[in-house]
């Protein structure tokens, strides 16, 4: 099917042409902190303190907590309501991601939220590792001439690091052989939710029934396949509901739907909606 061509959510420049930038998150501002815009770069954005603000990022809403490092992939729909925290933000390119090594199934454990938050609470310990790491990043970016190779091993050892947690807090509620498969899931789904596949499509892929599939994703993520595909299409109508100007048919023919009266019931019993309400609300 072909594609028709979308406007996008205002993107906020955190590179400014470079592979990787670090900077205090208390002087992290602009005109579009705090409204809703996408990003150029992959985010790690850690929170020292806070006096309670919040972060949208596709439009659910996640307390700023003092040890938890928010985890945000560039097209994000992102919106940052502060409250005076302190902490750093490390942004980097995908290109710069890709000279560091990182496996790209590594990378989408990391970023995807498969496990429905897009955040870590660190323990104390990799509080620390974090810090060290970050504070060696930015020593090296003071240089007169930053050696990227340095920049690149040091936010290497910093993925792995946060890969490790993430599958030490997987690992509390889900089997390895069964994690693996469910972000195999998720993968697919992020590739083909356009194109409404049955959950036969995914089980085939993965190589088990639907039956099992769906038992997997209630026992461990509490939902279904079927459920997984739906919010994925939800959210992808709200980023072009908000930040297009497409109309309700196109938005429909984009995101696979022949039929737009049947995107406005999908959408409607989704969330309550119709999509011209939410549109027009800007809520």
């Amino acid at each position: 099917m072909k594609h028709l061509g979308t406007d996008r959510l205002p993107i906020q420049d955190l590179l400014n042409q470079k592979a990787l930038t670090v900077m205090p998150l208390e002087t992290y501002a602009s005109e579009l902190s705090e409204v809703p815009h996408s990003h150029d770069a992959y985010m790690l954005m850690y929170v020292q303190e806070t006096k309670g603000g919040e972060n949208l990022i596709d439009f659910q809403r996640y307390p700023l907590q003092a040890g938890r490092i928010f985890l945000l992939r560039p097209g994000q729909a992102h919106q940052r309501q502060s409250r005076q925290e302190r902490g750093v933000l490390v942004s980097f390119s995908e290109r710069f991601l890709q000279e560091t090594g990182m496996r790209a199934h590594d990378t989408f454990v990391i970023f995807s939220s498969v496990y429905q938050h897009p955040y870590l609470d660190l323990p104390d310990k990799l509080k620390t590792i974090f810090e060290e790491l970050v504070n060696l990043m930015v020593k090296e970016l003071q240089e007169d001439q930053p050696d990227m190779a340095i920049l690149s091993r040091y936010l290497y050892i910093l993925l792995q690091y946060l890969l490790r947690e993430c599958h030490v807090q997987i690992s509390k509620i889900t089997p390895a052989r069964h994690s693996e498969r469910l972000f195999r899931l998720s993968s697919l789904i992020e590739e083909h939710y356009r194109e409404h596949r049955s959950t036969g499509f995914y089980a085939d892929a993965l190589g088990i029934t639907p039956k099992h599939l769906n038992s997997l994703c209630r026992q461990y993520l509490q939902t279904t396949v079927a459920d997984m595909q739906h919010d994925r299409l939800v959210v992808e109508s709200k980023r072009l509901l908000f930040f297009s100007s497409l109309s309700v048919k196109e938005i429909a023919y984009q995101l696979g739907f022949e039929d737009a009266s049947y995107f406005v019931r999908f959408f409607k019993r989704m969330t309550g909606l119709t999509p011209s309400h939410l549109r027009s609300s800007g809520s």
